[in-house]
């Protein structure tokens, strides 16, 4: 939760035997890797070992040794040269991970600001530092190593995976970009099907029978979603388009089956780093110690070769894909389904166990994301109770036949606008082109547009707000850009 932590595991172990603190002793798991200048993982170790931390530290310090501030160098003079080489290897694993089309989704979140009763007082945009990515960056690589070991010798886990997006949801993602100019680039008839609809609409006709349509075998990978995310960083309609590029994605889930990590763009995946939060972290640190401490003749660690032999660096590369040559994730999935039947895995616990592990998981972190957004939105509703006939700037998120969905700037607190309570004409919602159009002023209301609205009521139970627009909307000017 946003202003407080509800630990999975005992407090004795969650805050104490299993916490990092300065200069003392910690029983860990760890997976030591050998990085070339590529990337790409020569060798590595995965074996239980002691560790003691040197200093408790905070992004925002790490940030500041990195950025070059005096006094914080000074302060942690032992650690700078630790610090500049880890920057140096985050810097060359990203650039790995883009080069095979991994997606990085560089949006604001909302930290909400609480006094000491815990009531909201204001919301601020968190910014994501170099050290944020810095520590992204090696989890990543220990994340990828760790479950390519356990698939490379056929021992059954949980992996992490996210699947390769529904071709309709894509289409309904086109649709609406198309509109800014933009494009994933994927073959599908967007503009044809636009025009037809738009053409339906205006002889009074409603819903495009087509649209239905879509192929489901079109090709998507995740270099589509990065070059579009490249290319509209820092623009207006950044914020909106990513919003709507996630909508068009599935949720990452855990399964006993690898079946690759479509944001990622990485063939094998799973959760290894954060064992005190994440029951799935948890499982793979038992099977990995099982096999450590029964499972092999060299049971005193695992490594990336037979008996401790680094693999060459042609066998520790992975495939790097781009527009014109299969993903990872897909080769992987297919290699998968031939050995169906032949391979035969070693089970430290059951598949069937695994498989109720993984689901039982992936349905928990729904229900914990649901119940922490549901904290925040009534938090937010408090928040908002005084702000009755207040105006704000807002943009619109969505449209439905029931209205226009806004999010206030700056606050992350979003609304509906109702359709009945646009006055100035009689509107409608336009399914083919996610529009609400006036009637007789032909006045449209579209995803993107910024508003301003008056904040009319605040339904406690349902936790919803409602708004009014208080002044005509001034939409930036949009060009159509042709798709190639």
């Amino acid at each position: 939760f946003p202003d407080r932590a509800v630990p999975m595991l005992p407090l004795e172990l969650s805050t104490d035997l299993c916490s990092l603190r300065p200069q003392v002793e910690r029983l860990v798991l760890s997976c030591v890797m050998e990085i070339d200048h590529a990337g790409e993982i020569v060798s590595y170790e995965i074996h239980e070992g002691v560790i003691r931390s040197a200093a408790r530290m905070t992004y925002n310090e790490v940030q500041a040794i990195l950025d070059g501030d005096h006094s914080m160098r000074q302060q942690y003079a032992s650690l700078v040269a630790e610090f500049e080489r880890m920057e140096v290897l985050a810097k060359i694993l990203n650039r790995k991970r883009v080069k095979r089309g991994s997606i990085d989704f560089d949006m604001p979140e909302p930290v909400i600001e609480f006094d000491e009763a815990g009531l909201m007082q204001g919301v601020q945009r968190s910014e994501r530092k170099f050290s944020h990515r810095l520590i992204e960056e090696f989890m990543l690589a220990a994340n990828e190593c760790v479950a390519a070991h356990l698939e490379s010798h056929d021992i059954a886990s949980i992996y992490r995976i996210h699947e390769k997006p529904d071709a309709k949801r894509v289409y309904d993602f086109e649709l609406l970009a198309a509109a800014f100019g933009y494009s994933l680039g994927v073959d599908l008839p967007v503009r044809r099907f636009q025009t037809r609809g738009e053409r339906r609409e205006r002889h009074g006709s409603g819903r495009n029978p087509r649209q239905h349509e879509v192929p489901q075998d079109v090709h998507i990978t995740p270099r589509m979603y990065q070059k579009l995310t490249q290319k509209i960083a820092g623009k207006p309609e950044e914020r909106i388009l990513s919003y709507l590029m996630l909508r068009s994605l599935k949720q990452a889930r855990y399964s006993e089956k690898n079946e690759g990590h479509f944001a990622l763009a990485a063939s094998t995946y799973t959760h290894f780093t954060s064992p005190i939060r994440r029951y799935p972290d948890l499982i793979v640190h038992r099977i990995l110690k099982a096999v450590l401490n029964n499972g092999s003749a060299d049971s005193s660690q695992l490594s990336s070769g037979a008996h401790g032999k680094p693999r060459s660096r042609e066998a520790a590369s992975t495939v790097s894909h781009d527009d014109h040559q299969p993903s990872p994730w897909s080769k992987r999935r297919e290699r998968k389904q031939s050995e169906d039947g032949q391979k035969h895995l070693t089970e430290i616990i059951p598949l069937d166990e695994l498989h109720d592990i993984a689901a039982d998981s992936s349905t928990t972190e729904r229900r914990a994301d649901d119940a922490e957004r549901e904290l925040i939105e009534w938090k937010k509703i408090k928040f908002m109770e005084d702000k009755v006939g207040e105006d704000f700037s807002a943009l619109i998120v969505s449209v439905t036949k029931y209205g226009l969905f806004v999010e206030l700037d700056d606050l992350f607190i979003e609304g509906l606008v109702p359709i009945g309570s646009l006055a100035d004409d009689r509107y409608a919602y336009h399914e083919n082109t996610r529009q609400i159009i006036g009637e007789r002023s032909r006045h449209a209301y579209s995803i993107g547009d910024r508003i301003r609205v008056i904040l009319d009521r605040i339904d406690r139970a349902q936790r919803k707000l409602q708004f009014s627009i208080l002044e005509e909307p001034k939409p930036e000017r949009r060009t159509r850009r042709s798709r190639r």
